[in-house]
């Protein structure tokens, strides 16, 4: 165990080294710390529609709701009903003839039983264009039952806004990843130290898995230490409030009967376990192709495929393996999260099936990386 250790030790300096290497992490956590920031420099707390989006806290979406937002027609004047319409217009707004939810609906004519009605609309609108099965429509039908109606208004603004750090900074940590530990195995070809690796004393066991295990050690790290440079903002400038709120008044079209908390706390392990899983693809791939460029470079590839390419929803298979990948699924808004996975026999959401999948994926990597090394450490020892 001793000796374990020391070479642990030993690989995660090495991924450190240079020093330069700790001057570029802080840098990006920097920079994630003032991009998650900026969008409150230009915002005054003390505004009237601050206030009153908070002061909605707690009311009942009913007819009464609806015929006070029917009869604030300046809602810029004292901001009351600035929030509460634009969650609404979620529903009712998508009145551009491009888009796939149309209502010709005017404010004038919101009602409570208008709200819901076109909220089950725009919902079944969406289920067919992402060919939900029977049984996936069912599934989430039985679930919207257990959502009270009528809804009560959360002010959830600081979760959207932690929501939505989530997919940048997962993709700029990924990037990171993979140029921290392109060199893992392929360094040391390229510094000719491989000789010295294969036909170490310790034995191949020793050295292959401290070095896996600094890697996916760094990676767990790091993915922490961004997330918190992209949240820590949002609290400091904004706040945690919302965090008891049901889901769907952060995603307004979302079924799921599931706290705030909840949803986001899968949103952070999706992160931390997807950059595992990079550091172990990165890893794997430096020590396939024994370069590092090569590595780093085929991890790059692969996260602007998942981030610029498109599988049609037609393809339901593909589609579905491509809303499952770490970037795509932290993209996921309302309806792809409805795409049900049946696994061991139980019907999972996306954001349940992917880490199980990313363990998965994970154990078949180190298996491989085991083999090859294997088969190296034979090879040089003959």
């Amino acid at each position: 165990m001793t000796q374990f250790m020391t070479l642990f030790s030993y690989e995660f300096k090495k991924i450190f080294s240079p020093r330069m290497k700790l001057l570029v992490l802080s840098a990006v956590a920097a920079f994630l710390f003032f991009a998650s920031a900026q969008r409150y420099f230009t915002e005054n707390p003390e505004t009237d529609a601050w206030k009153a989006e908070h002061l909605l806290d707690g009311r009942l979406m009913d007819e009464v709701f609806f015929s006070e937002m029917r009869e604030d027609h300046n809602p810029d004047s004292n901001g009351l009903w600035r929030y509460a319409k634009l969650f609404s217009m979620s529903i009712f707004g998508y009145n551009r003839p491009t888009s796939i939810v149309y209502s010709s609906d005017k404010e004038d004519e919101w009602t409570e039983e208008k709200f819901f009605a076109t909220r089950e609309r725009v919902i079944s609108e969406y289920e067919d264009a992402f060919f939900l099965t029977k049984k996936e429509k069912n599934y989430w039908a039985e679930l919207e039952k257990e959502n009270t109606k009528p809804f009560i208004y959360r002010s959830t603004r600081d979760m959207l806004n932690i929501r939505e750090t989530y997919q940048f900074t997962v993709t700029i940590t990924c990037m990171l990843i993979a140029v921290f530990l392109a060199e893992c195995f392929a360094g040391e070809r390229e510094n000719r130290t491989d000789t010295i690796v294969y036909t170490s004393k310790l034995g191949h066991g020793y050295t292959l898995a401290a070095k896996l295990a600094a890697g996916c050690a760094f990676s767990l790290v790091i993915s922490v230490v961004m997330l918190l440079a992209a949240h820590i903002p949002v609290v400091i400038f904004s706040g945690l409030h919302g965090l008891d709120a049901p889901w769907y008044m952060v995603m307004p079209l979302s079924r799921l009967s599931i706290k705030a908390w909840k949803m986001l706390f899968m949103h952070s392990l999706v992160c931390i376990l997807g950059c595992v899983l990079t550091g172990l693809l990165t890893m794997v791939l430096s020590l396939f192709f024994d370069r590092s460029i090569t590595a780093a470079g085929t991890i790059f590839v692969v996260i602007l495929l998942d981030l610029f390419g498109n599988v049609p929803t037609s393809m339901r298979l593909l589609s579905q393996i491509r809303y499952l990948t770490p970037i795509t699924i932290l993209l996921n808004t309302d309806i792809p999260d409805m795409r049900l996975t049946k696994l061991f026999g139980k019907y999972l959401i996306s954001f349940q099936v992917g880490p199980v999948i990313y363990v998965l994926c994970g154990i078949i990597l180190v298996i491989v990386a085991a083999s090859i090394f294997q088969s190296r450490h034979e090879w040089k020892k003959n």
